[in-house]
């Protein structure tokens, strides 16, 4: 099925590795790879992995993905972006390993904001959805695949009808990560 789903894909900076494992895409980060646009750290990266298609109008993108070892700052998980400056990214992000987190970070016309949840130490698998509706967009999580809560609700007024969609993972320390992503689906809302 992720096959299948995955066939019109393509990557916005290649990650270190890229390989298929019973679970699903396996994925190795490069080390100092992240998303982020200016707030609090004055700084912009732009050099995370993205696996993407272009989708136009509303949408519900579905992401799963499991990481059998939590490390500082890596991440992984869904991807919505119109272009460096406009994006929305939910998944995985702790800035302690001992304490796993989910983030969400809106970057707005070149400025990234960021909301955390923790989650059980012991969690190694993710669930999570995010709808379109025009320039609004709801993130959900969850850590069983059927009990799903809302994380977030943004407006990208930057955002034109056709974006990019998918998975990321990247890695802003010094060593690389490694996620497996089981699930990418994308459900047109008419």
């Amino acid at each position: 099925m992720l096959l299948e789903n995955i066939r019109d894909f393509e990557w916005y900076n290649d990650p270190q590795n890229v390989r298929f494992v019973e679970e699903g895409m396996l994925i190795e980060t490069k080390p100092h790879t992240d998303f982020w646009q200016n707030v609090d750290c004055s700084f912009v990266k732009d050099d995370g992995h993205f696996f993407f298609k272009q989708v136009g109008g509303d949408f519900v993108l579905s992401v799963s993905c499991s990481f059998p070892v939590v490390k500082e700052k890596a991440q992984c998980g869904l991807m919505i972006r119109s272009d460096q400056h406009n994006w929305i990214k939910a998944g995985l992000y702790s800035t302690n390993a001992d304490v796993p987190q989910i983030g969400v970070v809106s970057s707005n016309q070149g400025a990234s904001d960021w909301s955390i949840v923790d989650i059980p130490s012991e969690c190694r698998k993710l669930w999570l959805k995010l709808r379109r509706r025009g320039k609004d967009f709801v993130v959900w999580y969850s850590l069983d695949g059927n009990d799903f809560k809302q994380i977030r609700l943004s407006h990208l007024p930057k955002t034109g009808d056709i974006i990019d969609i998918g998975a990321y993972a990247c890695s802003p320390g010094n060593t690389e990560f490694e996620s497996i992503f089981r699930e990418i689906e994308i459900k047109t809302l008419d």
